[in-house]
């Protein structure tokens, strides 16, 4: 566009001046003051957009501009061009037609951008010039029609050069927008896919596949873990009481909550094994073996503590035995990684520390927590706990201490949630989160009795 704006401003000067005489005499002079006044916009518009980014798009308005403009611009030069042929002689003449021939030229340039324009601006040109030559002899017909056809010829491979790009390039747009279609389905029905199996696994293993951290292979490596079992206490015998879709329905709410406080702390899960909850702390991301621990035991209260509301609310619902759970934590050594088949295979924790974790959950009391020495090493700092019966362990050679926890030290006395006094001939424990509204009322009541038969001595 640039080089025809200024070619037709560089003609429309130089046929001035080399002319001038047979333009005053013409009245041609008047063609070529059209032109130039008609170039000035053009001219304008060019120096006020140069160097902004070409629009995707023109309006229609612009459009139209722009082809009115290349029309009374031809026009012009038609004007021109016969008013020019009937003051000069046949050399002259043939001049004016390569003049004309370039110009018809220049224009084929706009034909694949704005092919309106390009016809617009070039009829009037060739219709003139060819009427103008041929009614003064500049040229026989023979020759006029032979540089006119090939003038139209050029102007028709054009014309059909700017079809087949255009056809071709509306053809790679639907297939772009057909691909980017389907590869935005199959993106959705991977997303929802991937979603729906993330379920089957950890958050932190299925981050750790698709960030390419974990291979999808038989291996497996020893790292120090802290473990956590837990299951529900009596669960046959509190099952009894409940229909089959009753007992779907709080134990799928039970897991639920559980699971919920389990991400929000960072476990990884290993399995559900019916009510029993199998975690661990340290794989396939890590804070530290001290922090993996504190974690795991803060999550451990945390459920428990959530328990103790879902119990109130099933009692609520009319249940007369609402679940309680007991919970083991172990730290050690284990080894974890994918075992199984290379078509089917599990990503799984074992070792003899996995075993001591769920030997704890075992013979820890219903809605308590019972830790191994090791962890209770890591977090004695901060939680109360107490020394419990030692276990003996298979694969063990000494017996296991163990430890209840209590509650965590920075809690006020007056705020823990846990009371307990020994003497000899008393033992006083009050556990106030295990304690719904009707039962404080009967402790509060029993308590005043065991008061009243002392004050009595």
């Amino acid at each position: 566009m640039p080089a025809l704006l200024f070619g037709n401003a560089y003609t429309v000067l130089a046929v001035m001046y080399i002319t001038w005489p047979v333009a005053m005499t013409s009245g041609a002079v008047y063609g070529f003051v059209a032109e130039l006044i008609l170039l000035l916009p053009m001219v304008h518009s060019y120096f006020r957009l140069r160097g902004r980014p070409r629009p995707e798009r023109v309006s229609r308005r612009r459009i139209r501009s722009i082809v009115i403009y290349s029309l009374l611009l031809g026009l012009a030069w038609g004007v021109t061009f016969y008013l020019m042929n009937t003051e000069i002689g046949r050399e002259d003449g043939i001049a004016l037609i390569v003049v004309m021939y370039l110009l018809i030229y220049g224009s084929v340039a706009m034909m694949p951008s704005l092919p309106k324009a390009s016809i617009a601006y070039m009829s009037p040109i060739i219709v003139s010039s060819f009427f103008g030559a041929f009614w003064h002899d500049i040229l026989s017909l023979a020759w006029l029609l032979l540089l006119y056809f090939g003038a139209l010829s050029a102007v028709g491979l054009s014309m059909w050069q700017n079809w087949h790009d255009l056809g071709r390039s509306v053809r790679l747009r639907l297939e772009n927008l057909q691909a980017q279609r389907i590869t935005e389905q199959s993106k959705e029905v991977l997303e929802r896919v991937s979603g729906q199996l993330a379920k089957y696994i950890s958050p932190q293993l299925y981050r750790a596949i698709l960030d390419g951290k974990q291979q999808v292979s038989i291996a497996s490596q020893r790292k120090k873990l802290t473990i956590f079992f837990s299951d529900i206490a009596g669960f046959t015998e509190t099952t009894d009481q409940l229909e089959s879709e009753e007992l779907t329905a709080v134990l799928n709410q039970y897991l639920t909550e559980m699971s919920k406080i389990a991400q929000e702390y960072g476990a990884n899960f290993d399995k559900f094994i019916g009510d029993a909850i199998v975690l661990y702390f340290g794989d396939p991301e890590t804070r530290g073996v001290r922090q993996d621990a504190s974690d795991c035991v803060r999550m451990a209260i945390a459920m428990q503590r959530r328990m103790r509301e879902l119990q109130s609310e099933w009692r609520d619902m009319g249940l007369e035995r609402p679940f309680e759970i007991r919970i083991g934590i172990n730290t050690g050594y284990c080894t974890v990684g994918n075992f199984g088949s290379e078509d089917r295979m599990d990503y799984t924790i074992i070792g003899g520390e996995v075993n001591l974790a769920a030997r704890l959950e075992y013979e820890a009391e219903a809605g308590g927590i019972l830790l191994a020495y090791e962890t209770w090493s890591l977090v004695k700092d901060w939680v109360r706990a107490e020394e419990a019966e030692t276990i003996t362990v298979k694969g063990f050679a000494r017996p296991i201490t163990t430890y209840r926890v209590r509650g965590i030290q920075s809690e006020p006395d007056d705020k823990a949630r846990v009371f307990r006094h020994e003497q000899e001939g008393l033992n006083v424990i009050l556990d106030r989160d295990r304690l719904g509204a009707k039962e404080k009322v009967k402790a509060a009541e029993a308590l005043r009795n065991a008061l009243r038969v002392l004050e009595k001595d």
